[in-house]
């Protein structure tokens, strides 16, 4: 049986792993894209106690208890906090980066910033694409800027 400390651990890696996605996605989208993100910002996926939480309009829609993820293997709720690590690695070197491109004047200077922008996004794409798929496996139904952030990174 899964003891309750690892599935809350599991619900606050998954949901911190979510408000990284939150904090990137857009920047993410339109640097792959080149264009601005198409979508509305209109769910949410947060922590609500031992819960995680799916709102669309800031209505809840659907929940995901602790008894719903005991049912999970404990391997991967434990794995789930190295997405989250490993995301939280990736964001702090992507913010130290993106601002660059704004800066970056000089051709050269722009396309490194470039390529290291996409290397950040190569070796973060598994654990982006990881957390999201674990929400999935947990019955939530991705919308919109969930749907496309996994959808760019994935084709990226």
């Amino acid at each position: 049986m899964v003891d309750l400390t690892t599935i809350t651990q599991a619900i606050a890696a998954a949901t911190g792993g979510v408000a990284l996605i939150d904090k990137i996605g857009d920047q993410v989208s339109r640097f792959l894209t080149k264009r601005e993100p198409s979508f509305e910002h209109r769910a949410s996926i947060e922590r609500d106690g031992d819960a995680i939480v799916q709102k669309q309009y800031g209505v809840e829609s659907h929940r995901i208890t602790a008894s719903d993820l005991a049912k999970l293997p404990v391997a991967q709720l434990r794995h789930i906090k190295v997405y989250e690590q490993s995301m939280e690695n990736h964001y702090a070197v992507w913010a130290s980066v993106y601002p660059q491109l704004a800066l970056a004047i000089d051709p050269i200077a722009k396309a490194k910033t470039e390529q290291q922008l996409k290397g950040i996004i190569a070796a973060m794409k598994g654990d982006l694409v990881a957390i999201l798929d674990f929400l999935m496996a947990g019955g939530l139904d991705l919308d919109d800027h969930y749907r496309e952030i996994r959808d760019v990174v994935s084709q990226a």
